[in-house]
């Protein structure tokens, strides 16, 4: 690079480590149940249950990038979505572009209610929607009833 030449603009990232204490937590933001757990060796499985609209959706992008730290693969589950407004493709492309910005590969295993606004907001298919989560369900049923349900 010569000195004549300007430098290229700086830029900062932000970086959320997890504490190992509360990564199994759930949170509820108005009408919908966001929950993680780890998947061994470096996988993240996000699961969200309820509605997305406006009241919730950045709420679900701090939780997905938050819960993100470290890992090289993230899985965001929203099968069990009941509603899914376009305020909640605005959250998911940002935690297109943060894991983009990272190096995460991350699919999203979509319900009819989100799929039906895929169709309409990401024509182009941007966001790596998966057909189904048989592998998922089947490998890990015991945090599958942690996530959605809540068993005990």
């Amino acid at each position: 690079m010569a000195i004549s030449e300007a430098l290229p603009p700086s830029s900062t990232q932000r970086v959320f480590r997890p504490d190992p204490t509360s990564f199994e937590l759930r949170e509820e933001h108005h009408r919908a149940t966001f929950s993680a757990c780890e998947l061994p060796p470096t996988t993240v499985l996000v699961t969200i249950h309820g509605e997305i609209d406006a009241t919730n959706n950045m709420p679900l992008a701090h939780y997905i990038e938050k819960r993100i730290g470290d890992s090289r693969k993230l899985i965001v589950d929203l099968q069990t979505v009941e509603f899914f407004a376009a305020s909640g493709f605005a959250a998911l492309f940002n935690v297109n572009v943060v894991c983009h910005r990272r190096g995460v590969r991350w699919q999203l295993l979509a319900g009819p209610h989100v799929r039906r606004l895929l169709r309409v907001c990401d024509p182009q298919r941007e966001l790596p929607v998966t057909g189904s989560s048989a592998k998922y369900t089947r490998t890990r049923p015991r945090d599958r009833k942690l996530l959605v349900g809540g068993y005990h």
